[in-house]
């Protein structure tokens, strides 16, 4: 840093006469550095509308924004037959753009490149090329929902008459046209997957006849996945969960699937992976007897699809296998885990829990105060084999007291037993 030179300042510099062997000052100037450019668009870039003049693309920011915040991207243009890249626009804001009055070429055929690059207060990044050329030769593409708009210029004398069909057949009636000494245009707004197909226009007058087709495309985003979802592989902390794909991709490519999870006692779910690229998925983390449900949704350049959601809730838990494979003999039942005492208030439900197994798998029953209980809207009781459990809703102080979980088959019994204490509200 430079400071303004005072008389006391000045004095201290090497002066005329003053002996060369003095020590000098040496003053260093420290500029600013730079920021790095940013890296490439994250691609792939997407087109969401092609006719023949008009395209809209869009893309994403950098991974690297090179130290310094993005301030608007650079986009380019060539002629895919010709060297040379044009600017298109050198000040986008956002990363999206809308090409128009492209150059048409002849019968109706257009070929470009396009380049996207980043700027920031560095210069502008390496570009993000469209791999290929943008091609259109009788090719219409519309994002679902848009208008398809196709003109075709027309002449001959006597001027001819002009008729559309579809695929051979009638157009949608919701398909409005016009025709001039010029040109026949056919528009239908709120353009639907359904109205994808070949249009011809029929030209006829007493000299001749003429035909042009164009292909219309209409894309959008994918329909939900195919069910039933399938649960395979359970385990005590994880499954295996399998679906099918869309039936319509909506013209584009699958780019994957999102899977979420949420836990039957919550509303909010939560994404397990945004990046699935086959249509199954372990999914880890699970709690053991815990109800969970389970949702995926399909994704293409376009946008996500609705949601396939899981019919019934899925609890993991421990196979059984697991503790019945040492023996192909009976087998008393054995107590896994004691019950563990609760509390609870009153108008609130408490749940007594314990762990028995045996083979054959033990019929479970359970007590108050040695009196057996029988399941109603008061008690619910719950077994998969090895877990065991009764709800309560203690609405009452008399539902405090000793309870029992006493486990039975042919070859004996095992019994769990636990105190529930009542709190006044």
């Amino acid at each position: 840093k430079i400071k303004e030179l005072t008389k006391d300042t000045q004095k201290q510099l090497p002066q005329p006469g003053w002996d060369r062997t003095a020590q000098m000052v040496t003053i260093i100037f420290v500029l600013p550095s730079l920021p790095a450019k940013p890296d490439e668009p994250k691609g792939p870039i997407r087109f969401d509308e092609i006719d023949a003049t008009t395209v809209n693309c869009s893309w994403d920011p950098p991974v690297r924004d090179g130290g310094a915040p993005i301030s608007g991207y650079v986009v380019e243009q060539r002629d895919a037959h010709r060297p040379g890249w044009v600017p298109v626009c050198d000040s986008v804001s956002r990363p999206m753009f809308r090409f128009e009055n492209l150059i048409e070429g002849d019968e109706y055929v257009f070929q470009f490149k396009f380049r996207v690059m980043a700027c920031n207060a560095g210069g502008s990044g390496e570009p993000a090329e469209v791999p290929g050329a943008l091609k259109y030769k009788d090719l219409y593409v519309v994002r679902h929902g848009g208008v398809v708009r196709l003109s075709i210029p027309i002449k001959g004398k006597p001027l001819p008459t002009c008729k559309w069909l579809k695929d051979g057949g009638a157009v949608s009636t919701r398909a409005m046209i016009a025709s001039t000494e010029d040109a026949s245009e056919l528009v239908i707004k709120g353009a639907e997957r359904g109205e994808s197909g070949l249009y011809e226009l029929l030209l006829e007058n007493k000299v001749g006849k003429k035909k042009a087709q164009i292909k219309v495309k209409v894309i959008g985003r994918p329909s939900a996945p195919e069910g039933p979802m399938i649960f395979e592989e359970i385990q005590a902390n994880s499954v295996k969960v399998s679906w099918k794909p869309p039936t319509n991709d909506g013209g584009s490519e699958i780019l994957g699937y999102i899977v979420e999870r949420r836990e039957a006692a919550r509303n909010a779910w939560y994404t397990v992976d945004s990046r699935v690229t086959e249509t199954q998925l372990i999914v880890k983390g699970l709690k053991e007897g815990t109800e969970y449900h389970f949702k995926v949704t399909a994704e293409n350049s376009f946008g996500i699809s609705g949601s396939l959601k899981s019919e019934q809730p899925l609890v993991p838990k421990t196979p059984l296998c697991k503790y019945y494979f040492f023996a192909n003999s009976e087998s008393k039942p054995s107590l896994r885990k004691e019950m563990d005492e609760v509390t609870a208030k009153l108008g609130q439900p408490a749940v007594m829990k314990c762990q028995i197994v045996g083979r054959p798998v033990p019929e479970i029953k359970w007590y108050h105060a040695g009196k057996e209980i029988v399941e109603s809207r008061k008690y619910e009781m719950s077994s998969d084999g090895r877990n065991h459990s009764l709800s309560i809703m203690t609405d009452q102080q008399e539902d405090e007291g000793e309870y029992t979980c006493k486990a039975i088959n042919d070859a004996g019994e095992a019994e769990a037993t636990a105190h529930h204490a009542v709190c006044p509200t």
